[in-house]
């Protein structure tokens, strides 16, 4: 109970911390997209920094040598809130695929807009497939990173759900490397809501897949390379 409470003082204060930003930073959305990408890598930035001093909510990054230079997909796991927020933070200009609810969020779908993040539309199938691999050409070619989360929702910790056709389709149609990542985010913040507990995430980095592949084979080896890598770092964690 006392930690509930505690979550929800500090997601307040998060809360009120975005909207501040996100409205102070409205002349960006005026100025070349560039500023709101920046923007939105500094507040995700500082909202680490306050998971850390206000939640004792550390991180460790492991695997960066496995980022290569140039275009790439990242493909990770996905089980808390926290896991946007890190990789905007990591990545100047991350390109993040999200939910189209997304960009009718007050300020922040406007500066995710801004910003080109890439929307999908799920509802939509096929012509949302075309948008996803439209606007994955046009971020590889600025070089940008681009995240997705293969499960399409948040997963809690042990489960797994059935891994969407959208990151198959950006592999095989910009035929840029995917690297798949594994996160343990979920021990300490709730998948499915705001109770956040200390402890020190980890985030890991994998060895990049070469584009090329079958796409049976590519799914295959991306599903295992994520949820075996996953599993070792919550045993791992738990064991700490």
């Amino acid at each position: 109970m006392k930690n509930t409470i505690y979550s929800l003082i500090t997601t307040s204060i998060l809360i009120f911390v975005t909207l501040s930003i996100a409205i102070i930073g409205l002349p960006c959305l005026f100025l070349p997209r560039k500023f709101t990408a920046k923007l939105i890598h500094n507040w995700s930035k500082f909202m680490l920094f306050l998971f850390k001093n206000l939640n004792s909510l550390d991180w460790e990054v492991i695997g960066t040598e496995n980022i290569p230079p140039g275009s790439f997909i990242i493909a990770s796991k996905h089980q808390s809130i926290w896991d946007t927020v890190f990789f905007t933070a990591f990545f100047p200009d991350a390109a993040m695929v999200l939910k189209k609810i997304i960009i009718f969020i007050p300020f922040y779908g406007w500066h995710a807009i801004k910003a080109k993040m890439i929307w999908l539309d799920r509802g939509a199938h096929s012509k949302a497939l075309r948008r996803l691999i439209k606007q994955g050409r046009e971020c590889s070619k600025d070089k940008r990173p681009i995240i997705i989360f293969p499960e399409g929702t948040r997963s809690a910790v042990g489960e797994k759900v059935e891994y969407k056709s959208g990151v198959s389709a950006l592999y095989k149609f910009l035929d840029i490397p995917c690297i798949p990542v594994a996160l343990d985010s979920g021990l300490f913040w709730k998948t499915k809501g705001l109770d956040r507990n200390s402890g020190k995430i980890s985030v890991k980095f994998m060895s990049p897949i070469a584009p090329g592949l079958a796409r049976e084979d590519f799914e295959w080896k991306l599903e295992e390379t994520i949820e075996r890598e996953t599993n070792l770092l919550i045993k791992n964690n738990r064991k700490s």
